[in-house]
């Protein structure tokens, strides 16, 4: 596993980093929790990024998105997402790739979906919602695996620890059309700075 060379890097940035780097990739959805079982109390640690730190300053109103481990050969990745106030995505896939999505700080809902029927224009099927507090994530794995993410407070930011099986690039967004199908829209991941 490759690391991103972090100036100022914190013990907290480290213990995601040795958490990450500790074994290899998950290769069931028991290994899958119990990487997630291990990340969790990060949320609560020392050091652990708080959304007062994000809440000023230039870029405060987008989703930013900042890198804090990188795979070697796309093995594996690790970033500290901050949701401005109310901001909310588009139903999106990761690719194929496994994910962990811990909140660490504010709270998310997590709407998540099953595609179905036409590859090229799906139906989404809804799996369920999450209510997801510090400490809380989604877990995920699967081709067919597809959610909205959305920031419940409409006055501060919530922040988020993603761990995926592979560096997320590139993902696609699903665009309804008005009988209910999607229109699949592919986008790019784009990284602010190495958080420190």
């Amino acid at each position: 596993m490759m690391h991103v060379t972090v100036p100022n890097e914190t013990a907290w940035i480290r213990r995601v980093v040795a958490i990450v780097g500790e074994k290899p990739a998950p290769d069931s959805e028991a290994a899958l929790e119990a990487l997630r079982d291990r990340l969790a109390p990060l949320a609560f640690g020392e050091g652990c990024p708080r959304a007062d730190a994000f809440s000023a300053g230039a870029g405060a109103e987008r989703l930013r998105r900042h890198p804090l481990v990188v795979g070697e050969d796309s093995a594996c990745s690790a970033l500290v997402m901050v949701w401005p106030p109310g901001y909310s995505t588009l139903p999106h896939d990761h690719s194929g790739l496994w994910g962990i999505e811990l909140v660490i700080d504010g709270a998310l809902e997590v709407d998540e979906f099953i595609r179905i029927g036409d590859p090229a224009r799906p139906a989404l099927a809804r799996a369920r919602s999450l209510y997801l507090g510090i400490g809380d994530a989604a877990v995920f794995s699967g081709d067919a695996y597809v959610h909205r993410c959305r920031n419940l407070s409409t006055t501060r930011p919530a922040v988020s620890l993603h761990v995926y099986g592979g560096v997320l690039d590139a993902y696609r967004s699903f665009l309804a059309d008005a009988a209910g199908r999607y229109r699949l829209q592919s986008e790019r991941a784009s990284n602010d700075v190495a958080l420190n």
